[in-house]
């Protein structure tokens, strides 16, 4: 039995999807990837334009692990009402958030050392490289094996590594933070061993989260959404708050006034304050898309095509625009005007892949390898 399918889920997820294809489109064309780290002073945008193209798309990567959550305790849900019990679920978590990481291996750090071959920015190579899909991977697999947690429990865990950075990292010398573990669970950076961006605990806090969600999803998919506006108000407040205060919970504040600085915040690895405003926003959104169910069918039934089809996605779009960059801007970067249309004619080129590759695997039986991707 397949988990319910609940059209405002898929299609912010859709929406994640475009919008993360905008952030891979301005690194592999336009060579404009700004990295918001803890232990670096924040980055110049040089304008509006380019710092909005970036802020935008810091809603995705929460939004990934958020939905991951949800999304795993729904299949959960549906897979135990068909009579799977915990050690069969825990196994295929498992075997799941392992070909995740697998096809990391495969379809990242191949395409990074391509690009930088080729002058493009890309990700150093070590034995361990903490990508997104890795993480989204390992915390498929941590999740996996508490999925029989109570959500007040998964919540209070979430919770807790949420804010393992802003408890830990500001009492500790950045330049020291060097050793294997903390890289892995905290600290984004390199090591011989490891490089990370995306350390582990805070992201898969985020999950945690997602999966405390996803239960009131299963019990009252109604009440849930409706919920999902206040919860979202209620973290942009808190942000608001985070914000004025200053202090704990920025990890860093970015120097001068105006609206561009205080909307810049640290990403890597995630603070209070970027957790509060990307997950507030993504759950405004949730709540939007679930009202336009009706009123913007067809706008929505788009973005579900790339929400069912997420992984083949984000595979499709990454080589499509690094091969672009090889070919058309080898020697000089897209400028700024000719981004957005490369961005959307990639996304538009990509539907029809998308529903293709979704209906086949909605083709497959319940227990074939096709449906894990």
């Amino acid at each position: 039995m397949s988990a319910p399918r609940l059209p405002a889920v898929d299609a912010l997820r859709g929406w994640i999807m475009v919008l993360m294809a905008l952030d891979h489109a301005a690194l592999l064309l336009a060579r404009v990837h700004p990295f918001e780290l803890w232990n670096r002073p924040l980055p110049a945008y040089g304008g509006a334009g380019w710092f909005f193209t970036r802020w935008v798309t810091h809603l995705c990567a929460p939004g990934f692990f958020f939905l991951m959550g949800a999304s795993m305790a729904l299949l959960a849900g549906a897979r135990m009402q068909a009579g799977w019990d915990a050690g069969r679920l825990r196994r295929f978590f498992l075997l799941r958030g392992a070909l995740l990481v697998a096809i990391s291996y495969v379809f990242e750090v191949a395409p990074s050392a391509l690009m930088v071959r080729h002058g493009a920015p890309g990700m150093p190579v070590a034995p361990i490289v903490l990508g997104v899909l890795v993480a989204l991977g390992l915390s498929m697999m941590l999740g996996g094996a508490m999925i029989t947690l109570p959500a007040r429990a998964s919540v209070a865990l979430g919770v807790l590594c949420v804010l393992a950075p802003d408890l830990v990292l500001p009492a500790m010398e950045a330049e020291t933070v060097r050793h294997p573990l903390l890289l892995l669970l905290l600290a984004p950076g390199n090591s011989p061993l490891v490089m990370s961006l995306y350390p582990l605990a805070p992201w898969f806090g985020m999950a945690a989260l997602g999966a405390a969600y996803g239960r009131m999803l299963r019990k009252n998919p109604q009440r849930a959404l409706a919920a999902a506006l206040p919860a979202g108000a209620l973290l942009l407040l808190l942000f608001a708050a985070v914000r004025a205060g200053g202090g704990f919970g920025n990890l860093r504040v970015a120097e001068g006034g105006g609206w561009i600085a205080w909307l810049t915040v640290v990403k890597y690895p995630p603070s209070l304050a970027f957790t509060c405003l990307t997950l507030g926003l993504d759950l405004l959104l949730l709540r939007t898309f679930a009202r336009m169910e009706r009123r913007a069918a067809g706008f929505v039934r788009v973005l579900t095509v790339y929400g069912q089809a997420p992984l083949f996605f984000y595979i499709a779009h990454f080589w499509l625009f690094g091969l672009l960059s090889v070919v058309a801007f080898r020697d000089a970067a897209a400028p700024q005007w000719a981004l957005y249309p490369l961005w959307l004619a990639g996304v538009a080129a990509l539907y029809p892949l998308c529903r293709r590759f979704r209906d086949f695997k909605r083709s497959r039986p319940e227990v074939s390898l096709w449906r894990m991707l």
